[in-house]
C-alpha cells in the first residue's frame, strides 16, 4: 500500500522534529575530544559502570536518581544524555 501525501508530510515532520531534539553522536564526540563543549553530559548508566569508565566531564545520572540530579542541572545549558553504546 503506497503512502498518502498526508503520511509523507507526517513522517517528514516527525523526523524533522526528531533531528532538532537529538544531538548527533559525532558532534558530541568531536566537542568532547576538543574539550570545547557547552552542554552537560549525563551518563545514565548505573554507578558501577560510570566508575569503570565514562566520558570526561560527564555527570553520573543513573535513572533511579535522575529526579534528584535534575534539580542540580543548569537551566541555561543543553542536556545531552548517553548510556550503553553498541558500535
Amino acid at each position: 500500500m503506497p503512502f498518502s501525501d498526508a503520511d509523507i508530510r507526517a513522517n517528514r515532520e516527525y523526523f524533522a522534529h526528531k533531528l532538532q531534539a537529538e544531538k548527533q553522536r559525532n558532534d558530541v564526540l568531536h566537542a568532547v575530544q576538543d574539550g570545547q563543549y557547552d552542554f552537560v553530559l549525563l551518563d545514565t548508566r548505573g554507578q558501577d559502570a560510570f566508575v569503570s569508565g565514562h566520558i570526561p566531564g560527564a555527570w553520573s545520572a543513573p535513572l533511579d536518581q535522575l529526579d534528584e540530579i535534575a534539580k542540580e542541572l543548569p537551566r541555561d545549558k543543553e542536556i545531552v544524555t548517553y548510556c550503553w553504546g553498541h558500535d
